[in-house]
């Protein structure tokens, strides 16, 4: 909802009391994203747009946070996250995607050669403690790319954790609401930044602070501790003279309605007739503060969706849900399928050049298998899903259709996913292993698409002498995304994996070796980055890397330029092999369908 004004003006009703010996209910996104927007502002002015705090370092700012927490006595009852997106929010996070693909095109727009490179010391100053949160004000960097990954890295590292793993609840809904459900019934602090929670009723004990108002006792003070501004639903309404007219949801009503002031809007409640609380358009609006539980609170995926990503959450739950809504209607109308209506997924934003294809295009084949494996939860199969990645108001608003193979043509991609991955690990040292995989699938799809592969460019350039000393090229952001997407396409296979591995017993042996061998994929924390990307793809080339992945595809070797021996001379530009400029078209043409096996070419290696 977020009504613009609204927390200032509750805020001077909020009172400082310990929160030292209370307990508290953690809203987990608020705070993940509230500790990364802090870090991010501590670095460099000249750093670039790439400048991210790694994903290792939010993860223990944020265990940090909690660790001080618990230091002054602070309970933690619960830290909740987001694992299903309502139906009511789907139009906002299409309209959030579409500005934040907007601000990345223009970005490639303005910044045409890349991003400054990162200083090794960039983050060095940042400490681990609640003055990470504190009241900032507002800077530009706002519009800085986010950490893509930052929630589900935070994560997956307090689930490793062996005091915060056992409070982590991922929910089949949205956080905020489950927070205030837990502290209406139980009573505490609930700790947020969504000022929508002022409005909700946390019952007579239950209270809310801001993250930013968490604060230690004045170490000048003789008592140690730790405090926060706490506000109270009951306690304002009672100020206001609005316990028995709608109190602070009719005030938040009236000022949405009519854009006026805080004060204007709390005369408008007490003026108006009480048949207003009766109206259509209120209780449409007090529909939304309500707890909606979409899922049975029985149902056996429910103890599973703490260990997946919020992203992978959401569609496992909703491919749940659509079997409940065809079970119910026989028609649906496909002009207007969207949301919760039909399968779909958000990708997370990438850092990456939008004048190229999507970073996730190569490593479509792996997110297809997760996909038809995911059916197996249900009695239906769907043909297709709807992936949002970027959207492009001059092309389309709707997402890009995804076709998903049959069961058969499945087990075998697993067989071949398998088979790949084995080779790789057999040929390469086991820091290169799943960098190749990323640089295997850029290769097999640019081959297959006519085009020549950005990781074999890349190579060919480092090991030709280029280095990347001031910037970092588009070229190389690029690729970067195209390996953590590859990495994170891994990433929702496996975990839908975990699900259906759990609940069906009848898996075929395929999918069942192809997860055993995804339970190796390494941790976001560890996934290459921009600043070690150039010396991965060195260490790749100098391994023969190239090699080992052209043979596996059965295409003539790609030429890597060796350094001059005058390193200060032209450099030798490379040129592409003519055969293998026939090999892709001969590809091109036996290409038939968007869900051919991508693997199948490995199979085809002794009949060339």
């Amino acid at each position: 909802m977020g009504i613009r004004g609204f927390t200032q003006a509750i805020q001077r009703y909020g009172v400082f009391s310990p929160l030292s010996g209370d307990t508290v209910v953690i809203d987990g996104p608020a705070l993940v994203h509230r500790i990364s927007d802090a870090v991010c502002r501590q670095r460099p002015s000249t750093s670039g747009f790439v400048c991210h705090p790694p994903y290792s370092l939010l993860s223990r700012m944020v265990i940090g946070w909690l660790d001080e927490l618990k230091g002054h006595n602070v309970n933690v009852r619960k830290i909740y996250f987001d694992g299903y997106l309502p139906p009511s929010k789907w139009e906002v996070r299409r309209e959030r995607l579409l500005d934040q693909s907007q601000r990345m095109k223009a970005l490639v727009s303005s910044q045409p050669f890349g991003s400054p490179i990162t200083p090794e010391s960039a983050f060095k100053d940042v400490r681990a403690d609640t003055t990470l949160t504190r009241q900032f004000p507002r800077s530009s960097s706002g519009a800085s790319p986010k950490p893509p990954f930052m929630v589900p890295a935070v994560l997956e590292a307090l689930n490793a954790s062996e005091d915060w793993g056992p409070l982590i609840v991922v929910v089949p809904g949205e956080a905020d609401m489950y927070c205030a459900q837990d502290i209406r019934e139980n009573g505490g602090t609930l700790l947020t930044s969504d000022s929508d929670l002022l409005i909700q009723n946390l019952g007579v004990e239950g209270y809310v602070s801001f993250i930013w108002d968490v604060v230690p006792v004045d170490p000048t003070s003789k008592e140690s501790g730790m405090v926060a501004m706490k506000i109270s639903l009951h306690d304002i309404n009672d100020r206001l003279g609005l316990t028995n007219l709608g109190g602070l949801p009719r005030v938040a009503f009236e000022k949405q309605k009519g854009w006026m002031s805080f004060e204007a809007a709390v005369q408008k409640a007490r003026d108006s007739r009480e048949d207003t609380l009766h109206s259509p358009e209120y209780q449409a609006f007090i529909n939304e503060l309500e707890v909606k539980e979409y899922m049975p609170s029985h149902h056996p995926v429910l103890t599973m969706l703490s260990g997946l990503d919020p992203r992978i959450s959401e569609v496992v739950i909703q491919i749940l849900l659509l079997e409940q809504m065809e079970a119910k209607s026989t028609e649906l109308d496909e002009n207007t399928l969207r949301g919760p209506e039909t399968l779909s997924i958000f990708l997370p934003i990438m850092v990456e050049n939008h004048d190229k294809k999507s970073a996730w295009t190569s490593s479509t084949n792996a997110r297809q298998i997760g996909y038809s494996i995911l059916q197996n939860l249900t009695c239906q199969r769907y043909s297709k899903i709807i992936e949002y990645r970027t959207l492009d108001p001059s092309t389309t608003l709707t997402g890009r259709q995804i076709e998903i193979p049959s069961l058969e043509e499945t087990v075998e991609n697993c067989t071949q996913l398998v088979t790949v991955l084995n080779k790789l690990a057999e040929a390469l040292p086991s820091s290169l292993r799943w960098l190749a995989f990323a640089v295997y699938q850029d290769i097999e799809w640019s081959t297959s698409e006519q085009r020549s592969p950005l990781s074999a460019e890349l190579i060919s350039k480092i090991m030709s002498g280029s280095k990347f000393l001031e910037e970092y090229s588009w070229d190389l952001i690029h690729f970067t995304a195209q390996a953590q997407a590859c990495l994170y396409s891994l990433r929702i296979t496996k975990q839908i994996l975990d699900v259906v591995v759990s609940m069906t017993p009848d898996l075929p042996a395929p999918a069942r070796q192809l997860h055993d061998r995804l339970t190796l994929l390494p941790l976001i924390g560890e996934w290459p980055t921009i600043e070690h990307m150039s010396d991965l793809l060195s260490d790749f080339g100098n391994a023969e890397g190239l090699r080992v992945i052209t043979d596996m595809l059965g295409i003539p070797s790609i030429e890597i330029i060796e350094p001059p021996e005058d390193s200060t001379g032209p450099r030798k530009r490379h040129k592409q092999d003519s055969e293998l400029l026939a090999r892709k078209r001969r590809q091109r043409d036996i290409k038939t369908s968007p869900s051919i096996n991508p693997y199948a070419i490995l199979s085809q290696e002794s009949d060339d």
